[in-house]
């Protein structure tokens, strides 16, 4: 899968707009994450992540927080394409395997399921190179 360059993209959904966001996001770039899909008319994203040493717990396996954090890296810059300024409100998850080194990059699609009033619902999987479900999520975020 190839590189999408974010600041490009965001360029195209924000113009001008762009300038009132720090962008790419910190925790973005110190989780290494690169966008590889989006979909603009499906409203999905998929980004690729290293499974790293550093993030690992005491049983070899990726925490379950690191985790957390690679489905809100999908789920923001989806957002922030896809809807008006949002933040996370709620992450509901289920770790159905564990992540272990063995796997070198996850990759975690973000689809904006749906969108009511002021509440926007992202459903999230993180699968591996193979297709090997690893996690879902569904994400409710708060439009501001």
């Amino acid at each position: 899968m190839k590189k999408i360059d974010l600041i490009k993209l965001y360029t195209e959904v924000l113009g001008e707009k762009i300038k009132d966001y720090n962008l790419p996001p910190p925790s973005f770039e110190i989780m290494q994450c690169e966008i590889v899909k989006y979909n603009k008319d499906e409203k999905f994203i998929t980004i690729k992540i290293p499974t790293l040493e550093s993030w690992l717990n005491p049983f070899g396996t990726m925490q379950g927080g690191i985790i957390m954090g690679a489905v809100d890296n999908a789920v923001g810059p989806l957002s922030l394409l896809v809807a008006p300024m949002s933040m996370t409100r709620n992450i509901e998850s289920k770790l159905i395997k564990p992540i272990t080194m063995e796997v070198e990059f996850i990759y975690v699609t973000a689809t904006l399921f749906e969108q009511k009033k002021k509440r926007l619902i992202f459903d999230v999987v993180i699968k591996d190179i193979d297709e090997t479900i690893y996690t879902k999520a569904k994400v409710t975020n708060w439009i501001i």
